[in-house]
C-alpha cells in the first residue's frame, strides 16, 4: 500500500504491534494448565504413557490458540513406527480440504504438504476406507506395504475441533474482524511514524534573500538579512495526537469486542487488587466455560480415534469399552504465598484437600501424579521423625 501511494516507499519505517497474538493468547485458556485425564477400563499408567508420547497437552495448547484464530482446526492421530507410539498433530485450514455433510463427521479429508517447489507438493487423501498419496498433479503415488490404497483404520484418523457448535458448514466464520483490525493498526503506526519524522520539527523559512542562498544559522550565530527580509520557523500542523487517539480507540474497541479488557494494551495501569482482577476476568471466565464444553467433546472423540489407531498397530492395547474422563484445571487468580497457603489450610481443614493435594498444588511440575506426591510425603514424614529423634 505504501509503494502504491508514495514515490519513495523505502523511506518509511514499518513496524507493528501484534494485536492478534495478544488477544488470541489471552482468550485461549482451555489448556493453559494441563487437564487431568482419568481412564475407565484402561490402566491409568498406560493411558498416561500414550498421551505423554503424543505430547498431547503441548499440542492441544497450541491447537487451542489456532482455534481462537481460525474457529475450526483438525487434529490428526498418527503412528510413529520407530517409537511404537501414537503421534498427534494440529492441522489448520490453509492445508485442509474437507468434504462433510455432517460437519462433526467428515467423509473425506485431503491434507496438503507443501514442498520447497510446487512440484514437490503432495496431498494425503483420506476416506474411511481408502488412503491415497497424490503428487502435485493429483496422480496417486505407490505406497509400500499398501498397494490397494486402503485405510487401515476403517475410519478417518482426524478429529475436528470447533470454536462453537457448527450448523451446516464445516468451516466456521469469524476472525476476519481481528485481521482487519491488525491491518488498520499497522497502517496507523506507519502513518504515525511518518508524521513524527516529517512534521515533528519546525521548518525554517526566510524572505528577502535569493532562492539559491543558504543561510548558516544556529544558537551561536547572528543571521544577517537584507532590508525588509524576514526569518522564522513555521510550526507544523502534525496530526500526531489525532493518530494516537484513533489507534487507542481501535485497540479499546477490539479488546472490548473480544472480552479481554481494554487494559490488555494499557502500559500505564497501576497494580490492581484481587477483586479488581477477578471482575476483569468475568467475561473471559464465561468464554472459558464455552471453550471447555467444546474441548470435552473433542477429547472424547480424540480418545476414540486414538483407540482405533493404537489397536491397529498394537492390538489389544486399549480395550474397546475403555472410556476417558477429563478434569480441566480451574483458573486461579494470582495470590501471594501467604494467601495460597492460607487457602490450602482452609481446604485441608474442611476435608476438601489432603496433604497430597497441597503438595501437588504447590509444585505441580514436580508432583503431577498422586502416587508420587504420596510417597514423597511419607518420605518427608519419616525424615522429620528421624531428625526429631536425633535432636
Amino acid at each position: 500500500m505504501i509503494a502504491q501511494r508514495f514515490s519513495r516507499p523505502e523511506t518509511f519505517r514499518i513496524f507493528s504491534i501484534n494485536l492478534v497474538r495478544a488477544i488470541v493468547d489471552k482468550r485461549a485458556s482451555t489448556y493453559r494448565l494441563a487437564p487431568r485425564r482419568t481412564f475407565t477400563g484402561l490402566d491409568q499408567s498406560t493411558g498416561d504413557q500414550l498421551y505423554r508420547a503424543m505430547n498431547a497437552d503441548a499440542v492441544l495448547k497450541k491447537a487451542s490458540r489456532y482455534l481462537e484464530l481460525s474457529k475450526t482446526v483438525m487434529l490428526q492421530v498418527g503412528w510413529d513406527d520407530a517409537a511404537g507410539m501414537p503421534t498427534l498433530h494440529v492441522l489448520t485450514p490453509n492445508v485442509l480440504d474437507v468434504v462433510a455433510t455432517n460437519p462433526e463427521h467428515p467423509s473425506r479429508v485431503i491434507v496438503t504438504y507443501p514442498g520447497e517447489r510446487s512440484d514437490d507438493t503432495t496431498f494425503a487423501d483420506w476416506t474411511p476406507t481408502g488412503f491415497k498419496l497424490l503428487n502435485d498433479r493429483g496422480a496417486a503415488k505407490r505406497i509400500d506395504g499398501n498397494p490397494g490404497n486402503s485405510n487401515p483404520y476403517g475410519r478417518l484418523p482426524f478429529v475436528p475441533w470447533f470454536d462453537r457448535l457448527p450448523d451446516d458448514k464445516f468451516w466456521l466464520p469469524g476472525g476476519d474482524d481481528l485481521f482487519e483490525a491488525q491491518d488498520a493498526l499497522n497502517i496507523g503506526l506507519a502513518n504515525l511514524w511518518r508524521a513524527v519524522e516529517c512534521q515533528a520539527h519546525g521548518q525554517a523559512w526566510a524572505s528577502g534573500i535569493s532562492a539559491n542562498e543558504v543561510l548558516q544559522f544556529g544558537p551561536d550565530r547572528a543571521i544577517a538579512l537584507p532590508q525588509g527580509g524576514q526569518f522564522g520557523f513555521a510550526t507544523p500542523n502534525a496530526p500526531i495526537g489525532s493518530i494516537l487517539e484513533a489507534l487507542e480507540f481501535l485497540l479499546r474497541q477490539i479488546a472490548a469486542t473480544y472480552g479481554v479488557g481494554s487494559d490488555i494494551f494499557d502500559l500505564s495501569k497501576v497494580a490492581e487488587s484481587g477483586s479488581a482482577k477477578h471482575a476483569g476476568r468475568l467475561d473471559l471466565k464465561e468464554v472459558r466455560q464455552d471453550q471447555i464444553a467444546q474441548a470435552r467433546t473433542m477429547e472424547t472423540r480424540l480418545f476414540e480415534t486414538l483407540k482405533v489407531v493404537v489397536n491397529t498397530h498394537r492390538p489389544g492395547t486399549i480395550p474397546d469399552a475403555a472410556l476417558i474422563g477429563v478434569d480441566f484445571a480451574e483458573q486461579q487468580d494470582q495470590l501471594s504465598e501467604a494467601e495460597h497457603l492460607s487457602n490450602a489450610q482452609i481446604k485441608s481443614d474442611l476435608g476438601i484437600w489432603s496433604p497430597v493435594d497441597v503438595l501437588m498444588s504447590i509444585n505441580p511440575d514436580g508432583f503431577p501424579d498422586r502416587d508420587v506426591a504420596y510417597r514423597e510425603l511419607l518420605r518427608r514424614r519419616d525424615e522429620a521423625g528421624d531428625l526429631a529423634i536425633q535432636l
